[in-house]
């Protein structure tokens, strides 16, 4: 058949090519999109050229021409041989690039899917696979009913961060963005309060609203390295900070003996794909890739995980490199972008 996708050919130029996809093999599934989100922190580090992984020579995968995207919806249209859980028909969430149709190979880390709980739209579960990379806070976490979190920076994976929280039963959830519009965004969707820092110290705004030194959790989605000392400041005595924003780059100034082993903070990183792999944290075997991800569309489906105020603009492919733009130099208007392979 013939396919759509798109296509980061160079820094600042995205292509629609059209290509033809072949039969599947006997462990391959054919999947129709039906809409594709963007993840505006690694998609614009791709965009602009300075993804790290851009310059790696052990990443072949990671060189222009680059196929953008990994959360994506759809429905499958053929089924190899060998594939006996899925049916042609069947509604799923996959980590698909932008692309109106995709071969996933079962067992590759592209090659997984889940079925969509009745009643979701394409349009909300494409999020489901992005929605990962944020729910890494409250799961890293651990222990979250009624305890207080901060989220600091409220991008895509800030506010699902900030929303997975609450989802978790922390309170209060505070928002921390400079933004009005995300601001607002995370308030639509469930947090509690929010922190404008261009307004004066953030983390006094945060003592006056919690009552208390610091959060017990404080997410850093900044994916600003020298933001991860900021967040360290945030957190109570005691308390945790996790790092769902990938911080691409160095830190510079950070006191360790004062900030974190003198005040006994736990830093810990979270990255959507490592965490939920067996054995690669400490809650390997009661969290895996499979359960977050079927957690998250049951989420959406009841609206547990809350999307109002989160995607911004629903667009057709042709308009992707708009939307780059947009996310790049409009953050007052650009927040969650979708889109819909039908237009």
């Amino acid at each position: 058949m013939i396919a759509r996708q798109l296509t980061v050919v160079e820094p600042y130029k995205v292509e629609l090519r059209e290509v033809t996809l072949a039969d599947p093999a006997p462990n391959q599934i054919l999947v129709a999109t039906e809409c594709s989100a963007v993840s505006a922190g690694t998609e614009l580090a791709v965009y602009t050229g300075t993804h790290q992984w851009l310059k790696d020579p052990a990443l072949p995968d990671w060189k222009f021409p680059f196929r953008p995207g990994y959360s994506a919806a759809g429905r499958v249209l053929m089924v190899g041989s060998d594939i006996k859980d899925w049916q042609v028909g069947d509604r799923v969430s996959y980590p698909g690039n932008h692309a109106s149709a995709e071969l996933l190979t079962i067992g590759h880390e592209r090659g997984r899917l889940w079925k969509l709980p009745e009643g979701l739209s394409a349009e909300k579960a494409a999020l489901a696979c992005i929605a990962r990379y944020g729910f890494g806070a409250p799961v890293r976490a651990g222990l979250t009913l009624g305890r207080s979190a901060a989220v600091l920076g409220l991008g895509i994976i800030g506010q699902f961060a900030a929303r997975g929280m609450v989802a978790a039963g922390c309170y209060p959830v505070v928002g921390i963005d400079s933004v009005p519009m995300r601001r607002n965004a995370a308030l639509q969707g469930g947090i509690n309060h929010v922190i404008d820092p261009t307004l004066g110290d953030a983390l006094t705004q945060l003592k006056d609203i919690l009552k208390a030194r610091g959060a017990e959790v404080v997410a850093d989605a900044t994916g600003i390295p020298d933001a991860v000392p900021m967040a360290m400041s945030l957190a109570c005595d005691g308390g945790q900070v996790i790092v769902v924003g990938s911080p691409r780059g160095k830190a510079q100034n950070v006191n360790f003996y004062d900030d974190l082993h003198r005040r006994y903070i736990e830093v810990s990183g979270a990255h959507g794909n490592m965490l939920f792999e067996s054995g690669h944290h400490r809650l390997a075997g009661v969290w895996d890739i499979n359960k977050a991800q079927n957690f998250l569309l049951g989420a959406l489906a009841s609206g547990r995980l809350c999307l109002k105020g989160l995607v911004t603009h629903n667009l057709a492919p042709t308009q992707l490199g708009e939307a780059y733009e947009g996310l790049l130099k409009d953050k007052d208007n650009w927040l969650g972008v979708v889109l819909h392979w039908d237009r």
